[in-house]
């Protein structure tokens, strides 16, 4: 890796920024010749990295840079913010990294897990499903395609429904506009634990037999935690895949997609409900054994960066 390899004496700084992810109170750290640093200023730094929200600080700085994003191409990142559009307009290609990149070489997966694909599971198993929600996609949700499928499945009356409460405190149902409240199968409150892929969050998902753990949106490559999450605790997964990520990611994974019952809700859960767990846990406690996963691991997503940082160097005669 001899982009990775430090020449000479020479050090070479890459600030690093996110609101998301509160780099701020990051301290520096060193990957290989390239200190990452947040308060590095800009006028002084060799490199840019941004990691999820837009910074006009891409616009400003003329050097090697990069804006990592993970959220689904209708995010409002990139179409409503004032930056992010411009960033989406003005930024070369090879100045983006995301999930579904063209070039495979800026192509970063949505991380699915973080160091350890645990299954901590209870033993007791209710006899129902859950979905665990905190984006239900504002009161004109049912205008917006990418959320229909998903909101439709977990309104069901077989669906235990968990989020945030502020969230879902002003929820407008369709057809019946612009009720307030939320939803009947809302259950009041949040799943535990302080991240998607903490074992609290899994052994709670664990206690039912299926998990609706559709995306927010089907699109090329867009994976993300929640059917991992699923199988993780031995739910029957109620899912939907773009083929793009069936071909990549879903090789040999065993689940319920509603477009086999025409995306009715009531015919998709209640055969899930109806199908046997053991089967479903076979097939997937081995598809999560086969290394497929291994490039989702959120503890990687800090290294692939860097190696494009480097190349990005080199390739500017900086290293």
């Amino acid at each position: 890796m001899e982009a990775l390899t430090k020449k000479a004496d020479t050090e070479y700084s890459c600030r690093i920024v996110s609101q998301q992810f509160k780099t701020d109170s990051w301290n520096d750290f060193q990957l290989g010749a390239i200190r990452y640093s947040p308060r590095v200023p800009l006028a002084e730094a060799d490199a840019l990295l941004v990691l999820y929200d837009p910074s006009d600080e891409l616009l400003k700085f003329d050097g090697p840079k990069l804006w990592f994003t993970i959220e689904p191409s209708w995010h409002h990142h990139f179409h409503s913010h004032p930056i992010g559009r411009r960033l989406v307009q003005e930024l070369r290609a090879s100045e983006r990294s995301f999930y579904a990149h063209p070039d495979e070489v800026y192509r970063i997966p949505h991380p699915t897990y973080s160091g350890t694909l645990s299954r901590p599971r209870l033993p007791s198993i209710r006899q129902t499903a859950v979905a665990s929600v905190n984006n239900f996609g504002g009161r004109l949700w049912f205008l917006k395609s990418h959320f229909r499928t998903r909101n439709r499945m977990i309104l069901d009356r077989h669906v235990e429904l968990f989020g945030k409460p502020d969230v879902w405190a002003n929820f407008r149902h369709f057809p019946k506009l612009w009720i307030h409240g939320p939803p009947e199968s809302y259950m009041g409150q949040p799943t535990p634990g302080t991240s998607y892929y903490e074992d609290e969050h899994i052994r709670f998902l664990s206690a039912y037999k299926v998990a609706v753990c559709l995306e927010n949106s089907t699109e090329a490559y867009y994976f993300t935690e929640k059917f991992v999450n699923s199988v993780r605790a031995g739910c029957i997964p109620v899912y939907h895949a773009h083929p793009t990520v069936r071909k990549k990611f879903l090789r040999n994974a065993k689940w319920v997609d509603p477009a086999d019952f025409g995306f009715s809700p009531r015919d998709t859960i209640e055969y899930a409900l109806a199908q046997d767990q053991s089967e479903f846990r076979r097939a997937n406690d081995t598809w999560l054994e086969s290394g497929i996963l291994a490039d989702t691991d959120n503890q990687k997503v800090v290294l692939k960066l860097h190696n494009i940082i480097s190349s990005k160097l080199e390739r500017n005669g900086r290293y």
